[in-house]
């Protein structure tokens, strides 16, 4: 009996193994495969359909320009990044950079025929780096909030020269010094932080704080040009 089990084992598996080989192949042949664990963001998926339409969700193996390596069922998938695919969140701006191995995702497109394991890709979604930065944003608007009840006077103008913790901000003509304290919040248009010296000439900025004949000691510093692409969805 036990050595009964054991032969249908191993057709099955030879035969799952087969259906790979074909489809990847260009048989046409249909693959629908999910393994779902404790949650919704720990499932490894792979569904394939009859036009070779494909989606694989797992997580980030590996990032290279163009292209990332996803761990999934049956191994790792190597999904290259088509010219005008879809990068989501599209707080990512486009930018699989943004993203870290390890995170969980999803990637839709074609599979390729030409080489095993690979969709030529057309939307990537990073599920991790979405939840991060809604929670990000969240605690830097909440703190934004609390800081300008202390400073309810803003400022907005255009920024130049920073230095240090420091800058111009160019309002009606009129310049003014801004100084940075190194516990006030820096941000994006999007309310993720932002490292000052990304903020360049021209830039559009709103500062909260204090001005005192020309300085405005900032507790929150919003570069509403950056970034230049990015939607809030």
């Amino acid at each position: 009996m036990v050595k009964r089990y054991a032969i249908e084992a191993g057709t099955a598996v030879l035969a799952l193994c087969a259906v790979m080989f074909l489809l990847l192949t260009g048989s046409g042949l249909a693959l629908r495969v999910s393994a779902a664990t404790t949650s919704t963001t720990d499932q490894t998926v792979v569904r394939i359909d009859n036009a070779g339409k494909a989606l694989v969700r797992g997580t980030i193996e590996s990032i290279a320009p163009g292209m990332i390596v996803v761990k999934s069922w049956g191994g790792n998938w190597t999904a290259d990044i088509e010219a005008g695919a879809q990068i989501l969140p599209a707080l990512a701006n486009d930018d699989i950079f943004q993203f870290k191995v390890g995170d969980y995702v999803g990637v839709q497109g074609t599979v390729d025929t030409n080489a095993a394991f690979t969709i030529d890709t057309t939307i990537v979604r990073d599920w991790t780096y979405g939840a991060a930065v809604t929670a990000e944003r969240k605690q830097n608007v909440a703190a934004a909030r609390e800081a300008s009840l202390a400073a309810p006077k803003n400022y907005t103008g255009a920024a130049s020269g920073v230095s240090g913790q420091s800058f111009t901000l160019t309002i009606k003509g009129v310049a003014n010094t801004v100084n940075v304290a190194s516990d006030a919040e820096v941000v994006n248009r999007n309310w993720l932080a932002l490292p000052i010296g990304s903020i360049r000439d021209g830039d559009a900025v709103r500062v909260w704080g204090v001005n005192s004949s020309g300085t405005i000691a900032a507790t929150i510093v919003r570069d509403t040009s950056l970034p230049a692409t990015s939607t809030v969805p």
